[in-house]
């Protein structure tokens, strides 16, 4: 076996040499380089996975802010709900009593109109009934001026009388 290494043209003691400085800068770079490069890929390791964890913490709360948001809308949409309803039943309650202050105020209206009406129906009867007397009193004076006598007198302006009361 020695004369086929020699023949090939390797020299045993330069493959020794060069194994051994191999194994020499293997050593030298698995103590130096190799750690640092460990190193190195660990704590882009662990900033991924802080990074993804971050994220996933960022997703979380801006999932519970989402529903928090959604909640305090539904909230808000409610009260407002309710707010709108109490101020309508309010405007069909004032709705209502200014309805009802008109009819008093036209039944009101309407009675004062009816005691106008019935003031001057009694204020009109009794100037009819002035006019009527006056006019008897008148027409019994001519009567009397002719000649007529007392008793025919009397019962002419009684007639006339009754029929003017007759009339209120």
């Amino acid at each position: 076996m020695g004369n086929l290494l020699e023949a090939l043209g390797v020299n045993f003691k330069m493959v020794i040499i060069q194994a051994t400085g191999f194994l020499l800068l293997l050593f030298l770079l698995k103590k130096f380089l190799f750690g640092k490069i460990k190193d190195v890929i660990k704590a882009r390791a662990d900033e991924v996975k802080e990074t993804y964890k971050k994220s996933e913490d960022d997703r979380s709360e801006a999932e519970r802010l989402k529903g928090e948001y959604q909640r305090k809308v539904i909230q808000a949409e409610e009260e407002a709900e309710g707010k709108i309803q109490v101020a309508v039943v309010k405007a069909k309650e004032i709705g209502d009593e200014i309805v009802k202050e008109a009819h008093q105020t036209a039944a009101n209206d309407r009675a004062k109109a009816q005691q106008g009406i019935e003031v001057e129906r009694k204020k009109a009867l009794a100037e009819v009934r002035n006019q009527v007397i006056d006019l008897t009193i008148l027409s019994t004076s001519k009567l009397i001026e002719q000649s007529m006598n007392r008793e025919t007198a009397e019962k002419l302006v009684d007639n006339v009388i009754k029929e003017v009361g007759s009339l209120s």
